[in-house]
């Protein structure tokens, strides 16, 4: 039964057993319960953490010292995590808690893309519709807030000039998106904005723009 997990997640803090028993999480209808009382244990008995605090506190170090590594691979992080995000292991264990929104999400990945904190996007991050809302959420962002475009009307001459439009993609780190999402800026543009297929506005003449 699930309340049993506890004495055995005591004898291994104490040092008396190494790990769980390799049968400890097979069964799929306890698994879940399992992991969250591990996890609520180590957080509100041991740490003696809220769990606003443990979202805040817990790091790869904690994971380490309250073994927490050993229900930690029963669970299947987010795309945006990197190697060492831990934060989700409390948003499993209180699943109540609130959660950031996508556009959050998507804001906090490309930010760290920017700033070089991550070298690239997760794996396949631009991929499926759920894709297709990232690449728009990060794109919005580039042209309204790091360019200062006033009116989305103004892309079609921004990006018509291709050397500009590539140069544009690699410095804010959005090349990625003709890459796999994308045939092309103009395919980039017409695709998030349809209403930008105009022909009329990609025949005006294209502005030059400061960047970086």
């Amino acid at each position: 039964m699930p309340s049993t997990i506890i004495e055995r997640y005591k004898r291994i803090l104490n040092g008396q057993q190494k790990r769980f028993s390799p049968y400890e999480f097979e069964d799929i209808q306890y698994r879940k319960k399992k992991i969250q009382l591990v996890l609520r244990y180590a957080i509100e008995h041991v740490r003696q953490w809220t769990p606003e605090q443990a979202r805040e506190r817990l790091s790869i170090k904690d994971v380490k010292e309250l073994k927490l590594h050993l229900v930690r691979e029963y669970i299947e992080p987010p795309v945006e995590a990197k190697p060492n995000d831990v934060y989700y292991l409390v948003e499993y264990a209180y699943p109540y808690l609130p959660r950031p929104t996508e556009e959050q999400k998507v804001m906090w990945v490309y930010q760290e893309v920017l700033a070089g904190v991550r070298r690239h996007f997760p794996p396949h991050y631009f991929q499926s519709v759920k894709g297709e809302e990232r690449a728009r959420i990060c794109f919005d962002h580039l042209w309204k807030n790091i360019l200062n475009i006033q009116d989305e009307r103004m892309l079609p001459q921004i990006f018509s000039k291709t050397e500009q439009a590539y140069r544009i993609l690699r410095t804010y780190k959005l090349k990625i998106l003709v890459d796999t999402l994308y045939f092309s800026p103009y395919d980039l543009i017409t695709e998030l904005y349809p209403a930008l297929a105009d022909p009329a506005l990609w025949m005006e003449e294209a502005v030059e723009i400061e960047i970086g």
